[in-house]
Order: C-alpha cells, then sequence, then structure tokens
C-alpha cells in the first residue's frame, strides 16, 4: 500500500512531469549548444546539428503518433499536393522539397510541443555559459584593436549565435517582465547579448533587439526605464571599447563595425529574388541560386523573398496562411498582447534581413519562442493553440503513419547517402548542410 502511495506521489510530483515533458527534448538541444558540444569541426558541427534537429522532430512526431494526437488536415494534404505539383517545375527541386518537408516537421512539432516555463529559464540561464570567454575576447580586443569572435565555444557564422541571442532576449525580458525574485539577472543577459550583438557587427539581430525593446518600453512604462538603461549601457560599452580598441592601431578602421558600409549584398540578392519570382511567379523557380552559385548566395536574407521566389505565390498563399491563423486568434485586447505584438514584429525584422530562417539551432529557437509566444497559459489565447488533439479516425491514423514513415525514410536516405560529411567542402552560405549548395 505504501508503495503504491509512493508511486502515485512520484507520478503526480513536478518532477516526474518534467521528465515526461517533450519540452524536455528542446532543453537538450538547446543545452549541447549553450556547452559547444559538436561532432568535427567546421561546417561538420552545422551538419551534426542538422541531423540532431531532424532526429528532435521526428522524435517529436512519433510521440504524438503514439498519443494519437498527430492529425493530418486537408490543408496539410494540399501542402503535400502542392510540393508534387511543384517538385515537377523547381529548378534543383530537391533541395526545395527538403526544406518544405522539414518546415512540415517543424509545424507538426509546435503542435505536438506543449510550453514549460520551466525549462524556459533554464535555458535563459543555462546560455549564460556562452558569455564566459566574453572577457578574453575583450581584453585581446583591447590590446590588439582586432575583434575576433572565437570566444563562443563553437566556431559558428556568428550570425546563428547573433539570431539565438536576439532569440533568448525576448524570454529574458518576459522573465523580467512577470518574475518577482531574482529579475535583475535577466538584465544581466540582456546587457551581455545586446554588446555580443553589437561586437559582431550583427546588423539584423541589433535592429530587431531595438525595435522590440522600444515598443515593450512604450506599452509598458514599468519596464521602461530599466530596459533603456541596459540598451544605454550595452551600447556605451561598445562603443568605449571599440574606441580603446582603435587607440591599438594605427587608424580606426576596426572600431564601430556595426557602423560599417557593406550590405552584404543584401540588395543585389532581393533584386535577383524578385526577378526570378517574376520568371515563375505562381509556383516560384525553386533553388535557381545553384546554377549560379558564384553569383547568388544559397538563399536571399529574407524569408518573404525566398518563398515568393522558390515556392511563388501557391508557397506563400500558406505562409498567408499560417500567419493569419496566429494573427487571428490573438486577443490583441488582453493585458500581455503588446509583448507578443512585440516579438513578432522583432522576428519579422530579423527574418527580413538574415537567415535566421535558415539555420539549425535558430530554428528550433524560433520553434519554441511560437511555442511560449501562443501556448504560454499567460497569455489569454493560449486556450486556443492548446486544444487537445485526439486523432479518432481509423483511416487517418493510417494516413498519419504513413505520411511519418515516407518522411523517417526520406530524411534517412539524405543523410546516409550524402557525402557531406565525407568531403572537404568550400565555404559557402549554409542552407540544409553547412555547404549550402550541396545536399546528397
Amino acid at each position: 500500500m505504501r508503495t503504491d502511495v509512493a508511486t502515485q506521489q512520484w507520478k503526480n510530483s513536478s518532477v516526474y512531469a518534467l521528465l515526461k515533458s517533450k519540452a524536455l527534448l528542446i532543453a537538450l538541444y538547446f543545452l549541447i549548444f549553450i556547452f559547444g558540444i559538436a561532432y568535427g569541426s567546421g561546417y561538420k558541427f552545422y551538419n551534426g546539428y542538422r541531423i540532431l534537429q531532424v532526429a528532435l522532430l521526428f522524435t517529436l512526431g512519433f510521440w504524438a503518433l503514439y498519443q494519437r494526437q498527430f492529425i493530418v488536415s486537408k490543408v496539410e494534404l494540399l501542402f503535400f499536393a502542392f510540393i508534387a505539383l511543384g517538385s515537377l517545375f523547381w529548378d534543383n527541386a530537391l533541395f526545395i522539397v527538403t526544406d518544405l518537408l522539414l518546415a512540415y516537421l517543424l509545424y507538426k512539432g509546435f503542435q505536438a510541443l506543449i510550453y514549460n516555463a520551466l525549462i524556459t529559464k533554464a535555458v535563459v540561464l543555462g546560455s549564460f555559459v556562452l558569455f564566459l570567454m566574453l572577457p578574453v575576447g575583450l581584453f585581446d580586443y583591447i590590446n590588439s584593436g582586432l575583434y575576433r569572435s572565437d570566444w563562443y565555444p563553437l566556431a559558428w557564422n556568428i550570425r546563428i549565435y547573433n539570431s539565438y541571442l536576439f532569440i533568448l532576449s525576448i524570454f529574458a525580458t518576459w522573465f523580467y517582465i512577470s518574475t518577482v525574485k531574482y529579475r535583475n539577472i535577466y538584465l544581466v543577459f540582456l546587457f551581455l547579448a545586446l554588446l555580443a550583438i553589437l561586437l559582431d557587427a550583427g546588423r539584423s539581430a541589433a535592429l530587431a533587439y531595438t525595435v522590440f525593446m522600444v515598443m515593450v518600453g512604450i506599452c509598458n512604462r514599468q519596464v521602461w526605464r530599466p530596459l533603456l538603461v541596459v540598451y544605454a549601457l550595452a551600447f556605451c560599452t561598445y562603443v568605449g571599447m571599440s574606441y580603446t580598441a582603435s587607440l591599438s592601431v594605427d587608424s580606426a578602421s576596426s572600431a564601430l563595425q556595426i557602423a560599417r558600409t557593406t550590405t552584404s549584398l543584401r540588395y543585389d540578392l532581393w533584386l535577383h529574388a524578385l526577378e526570378c519570382w517574376l520568371q515563375s511567379p505562381l509556383v516560384g523557380c525553386g533553388f535557381y541560386q545553384l546554377d549560379n552559385y558564384e553569383q547568388f548566395a544559397a538563399h536571399p536574407h529574407n524569408l518573404v523573398l525566398q518563398v515568393l521566389s522558390e515556392t511563388g505565390l501557391i508557397g506563400f498563399g500558406f505562409l498567408a496562411f499560417i500567419l493569419f491563423s496566429i494573427l487571428k486568434h490573438i486577443n490583441w485586447r488582453a493585458q500581455n498582447s503588446y509583448f507578443v505584438l512585440a516579438a513578432l514584429v522583432a522576428i519579422g525584422v530579423d527574418s527580413s534581413l538574415s537567415g535566421v530562417h535558415i539555420y539549425p539551432i535558430t530554428q528550433i529557437a524560433l520553434l519554441w519562442l511560437f511555442v511560449f509566444l501562443l501556448k504560454n497559459p499567460e497569455f489569454a489565447h493560449a486556450a486556443h493553440f492548446n486544444l487537445p488533439q485526439h486523432n479518432t479516425s481509423a483511416s487517418n491514423r493510417y494516413l498519419s503513419t504513413a505520411v511519418m514513415l515516407v518522411l523517417a525514410v526520406m530524411f534517412c536516405y539524405l543523410v546516409i547517402n550524402t557525402s557531406i560529411f565525407l568531403e572537404d567542402m568550400p565555404s559557402t552560405p549554409p542552407r540544409f548542410w553547412g555547404y549550402g549548395y550541396h545536399l546528397l
């Protein structure tokens, strides 16, 4: 009897609930990234994180399938039909099909996940590990006059870290607003995150960070002062560090990197994307960059233009449908709706100027951010997005199982047969793999 009571108490405990939570998989993925655990070096660990991401999404999918919570809707069947149709017209269609199916897995992952505040706090606090070597990097910057971003745990493209820190800053801001005890620790994170972004000259992340802070400060007058102080302190620290570093060299060319005049050819990338879309406005032209990779980057650094140019108006229609479904069910009159709006606008800014939607770690960060924004019980609209799904139709269960098995076979084939791990690929803008112009 006592054993039964103890067992029941254990099952009712918060620790047991946490261990059963699917969100724990998200936390483990973040922790692997935070501590810099990776296979190989260079682009190999980018590819390793992609494989981990796909494995994570399939785990969520099969978990939902086991619990009969995986339902293939009519809209999803239309989406698959569009992929089949588009593959007949797209250039290098396998690239686009892979990206779209990965987006589908992310969407189903969102449906399967339930928000967990404790896990989110653990991820934010654990992300302080990223800054352990920042003092060493600053000391080297001041002494040499040359800033190097090698203080991060992994030698990623620094834009990945910039976008990750920006997304985590949204969580940190919310916890500062909603937490009573030890809330100032989140201000420290906001300061370090912005300072790192400024040092890396991450302009899109810095702009998105600024837009988010301004909107939150305007809508919540109780926190605008500390947020302004943190922002000003980070910016002044950056300017002071850059000026001091400039004294170590003959000129100030290395200082104030955020103000550099280059645009990473954004205008040319966007112009090429529009020209491509005009050639095939309905279904897009696929992965057109591959045929002229010396001129075009692997993606146009703009989510809307990428969807339009690669999948046309039909593909953009699916994206618009998702966005409309989100905006339609948010209670904009609720007290905390301003925070959701600020986060969505800021994410829109970053995704219109960067590749935040491309990298595996930032894709998972965006996935968890949308779970937080739409399924957090502290937001009034969470009741709609948390509606339980139960697949009672036998035919749909068979269909759902078939969909997951086909997707699993496809991605397993892709991973097993790719030569991306066997060859020394050149340094290019990443896409699915680290070498963006190679898939198999």
